[in-house]
């Protein structure tokens, strides 16, 4: 009688053990999950604010002092089609590639006789998304993300 107790007392005190050792194995994982996902959003993080940083960069380079001498006169009406690549400059930083487009074009004259010069500068790392600004003569009049499809 004495040995049957001491095998249900042993079998007892293991029991508890097996699940604290449960326990603590579902928290560990539940931590390095935790830990994983912290890694991942810091990463997530870090891609975006280089993203943020090579258009600073880039605004800084060409479109706060623009050189309109540069600009290629559009060979549409009013500015090309941003899908067409003939005209694609290539501006690097730190290993990323920005691909832009210089274009202006003459304006109508208007009632006093006057033809204005249009420019537009776009720029893209992916052919899809552009970042673009339009000047008339040497003011800036707009900026904005335009999309391209075709």
């Amino acid at each position: 009688m004495n040995v049957s107790l001491f095998h249900a007392q042993q079998g007892w005190v293991s029991l508890p053990i097996v699940a604290l050792l449960l326990a603590m194995s579902s928290l560990s994982m539940h931590f390095q999950e935790r830990l994983m996902a912290a890694y991942q959003w810091r990463g997530q993080v870090n891609e975006v604010e280089a993203d943020q940083q090579i258009w600073a960069d880039f605004r800084q380079a060409l479109v706060v002092s623009p050189s309109f001498t540069s600009a290629k006169a559009s060979e549409c009406i009013g500015f090309c089609d941003l899908g067409e690549r003939s005209q694609e400059k290539t501006w690097q930083k730190d290993n990323q590639l920005v691909h832009y487009r210089w274009e202006s074009y003459e304006s109508l004259p208007d009632e006093s006789d006057n033809a204005k010069i249009s420019y537009r500068l776009c720029a893209t790392q992916n052919q899809q998304q552009y970042l673009c600004w339009w000047w008339r003569e040497d003011r800036l009049l707009a900026n904005g993300w335009v999309s391209a499809s075709g």
